[in-house]
């Protein structure tokens, strides 16, 4: 007697619950009920880390991180629906957060035979930029390349790379600085004879702080134009699909004039 009452037990929860499982599902077909769903078509967000003191390609300023790289990264990115959000730091951190792979990736660099080494990059340039040797006022030199720069004392920054042909020459006496506008002034107390800095790097220094510089350096030579890359981790696995994605990205908005609508835009930045 026991045994038949469990049995009519059992059976009553199991109809119980299959007439429930029905009218769920009959509730999903028309709509009254939705499943969670993961949409196939999700925008991915990344994080890079920007330097925080080279305007106006990448600095923080105005509280966040801004200028001509980072608009046009942010824009290559959105063209192939990748959210980009941004970090900042000095360079020489920038580029070892990547390296160590604490971050996906760190922009501005050259790709040169050192940082093909340790990163990983892409193949599109962001921008291209020139590398001006600097002197101060008073010289009569001009037209000035790599090999002036032998046996001279000359200006660098700390962690920057400036060709392999300047990089791998041990004849050139180094006056390191740890940022640009510290590299300009040890120039100008004659600690070093010329300086490497990026031209438009120095543009914005002088506007900036005209009472040090302003008519008290000149551009005497060059290293000639430059490309700019994304430093990405080689420790990251997921590296080589971001970098391709930025190659992609960046055809893109050259072709469909976004590219040139950013340069236009930082052709003459706000100090």
């Amino acid at each position: 007697m026991i045994a038949f009452r469990s049995a009519i037990s059992a059976s009553t929860r199991f109809i119980f619950i299959l007439s429930r499982l029905v009218l769920f599902l009959i509730a999903i077909a028309a709509g009254v009920i939705s499943l969670p769903v993961q949409a196939d078509n999700a925008v991915p967000t990344i994080t890079l880390v920007g330097e925080d003191e080279w305007y106006p390609y990448s600095a923080y300023k105005d509280g966040k991180l801004q200028g001509l790289a980072v608009d046009i990264i942010e824009a290559a990115y959105a063209a192939v629906n990748v959210k980009v959000q941004f970090k900042t730091a000095p360079y020489v951190r920038c580029m070892m957060l990547a390296e160590s792979g604490q971050e996906l990736g760190c922009f501005d660099s050259l790709k040169d035979s050192k940082l093909i080494k340790i990163h990983l990059f892409h193949q599109e340039p962001i921008f291209k930029a020139e590398i001006g040797i600097y002197a101060r006022a008073d010289s009569t030199e001009s037209k000035l390349g790599p090999r002036a720069l032998k046996n001279r004392h000359v200006g660098v920054t700390h962690g920057y790379t400036y060709s392999d042909e300047v990089d791998g020459d041990q004849l050139i006496l180094r006056e390191v600085a740890p940022t640009d506008v510290s590299n300009l002034r040890k120039l100008l107390l004659h600690r070093s004879e010329y300086s490497l800095v990026y031209t438009r790097v120095v543009d914005y220094l002088v506007s900036k702080h005209p009472a040090e510089f302003k008519n008290k350096i000149r551009q005497v030579g060059s290293l000639s134009q430059r490309d700019l890359f994304v430093s990405f981790s080689k420790r990251r696995p997921e590296s080589m699909k971001f970098a391709n994605l930025l190659d992609a990205g960046l055809r893109k908005i050259k072709k469909n004039g976004v590219y040139a609508e950013i340069e236009q835009k930082w052709r003459t930045p706000a100090p």
